[in-house]
């Protein structure tokens, strides 16, 4: 797709095969300049003999530097081919736009993610939603204590803002038990659960934890801390009590 100028149309300084250098604008149209073009912005165009023999619709950058339209793709020409009209006379230039380069509402329409993000911004839209979850595996034995263990972790990337929802499932196999869990990116800490406590030997505590993170600088880890004995656990899952131990992100922005 292709930017748009309005009533755009000028005189460039030669015919041939070479690009279009703006000379002069055509009486009852506007300049590139005047039109507001961009510099570097894809533009699409018509040039044409003034007796309509010799035409040519093709695409190209707009430098604004040097006031040349570059011929950089030719989409159909006077010759049915997509070659360089080799102009004998200097043709007219007006910029155009071509149903490729239009919204319908009648048909599917393809855009890059580039176009869909201006897309987005152009309405002051939410972005897609994206989501990514992780689940423990298996049971994480934390047989040192005061020290903590990893675990799931969860690559989002490092850009954007998401929000993190943890679930862990912390318990003792010889006695009761403390135990803290938190949310990290091994450089930010996110959210930090109170002291947690299981009654006792073989009994498990559910923690929840749920922050905001933007731009983390790695993948989000949830770990669980036991303060308590050597005995702790983080369980996959518990005795099938839906005690699992996950970790959802969910992009926000």
């Amino acid at each position: 797709m292709a930017a748009f100028l309005d009533v755009c149309r000028f005189n460039p300084s030669a015919g041939g095969t070479t690009d279009w250098t703006y000379s002069s604008a055509v009486t009852g149209y506007q300049s590139p300049a005047a039109a507001g073009v961009v510099n570097g912005r894809l533009y699409k165009y018509r040039a044409e003999s003034a007796d309509l023999s010799q035409w040519e619709i093709g695409e190209g950058a707009y430098n604004t530097s040097s006031g040349v339209l570059a011929r950089t793709a030719v989409l159909f020409n006077s010759s049915g081919t997509t070659a360089k009209i080799n102009f004998s006379t200097t043709p007219q230039v007006a910029i155009v736009a071509l149903k490729e380069d239009l919204i319908s509402v009648e048909e599917s329409n393809g855009f890059t993610t580039t176009q869909k993000t201006q897309a987005r911004s152009n309405i002051d839209a939410q972005q897609t939603i994206s989501s990514f979850a992780s689940a423990l595996g298996a049971d994480v034995a934390m047989s040192t204590v005061n020290t903590l263990f990893d675990a799931v972790s969860l690559s989002v990337g490092t850009s954007g803002t998401f929000l993190i929802i943890g679930t862990m499932s912390l318990k003792d196999t010889s006695a009761a038990a403390k135990f803290l869990a938190r949310l990290t990116d091994g450089t930010n800490i996110y959210a930090y659960s109170g002291w947690v406590y299981s009654t006792g030997a073989g009994n498990a505590v559910q923690v929840t934890l749920a922050a905001i993170a933007t731009n983390p600088v790695g993948p989000i880890r949830m770990q669980g801390f036991n303060a308590t004995s050597a005995n702790g656990k983080i369980v996959y899952n518990d005795a099938g009590a839906a005690k699992d131990t996950q970790l959802v992100a969910i992009k926000i922005g």
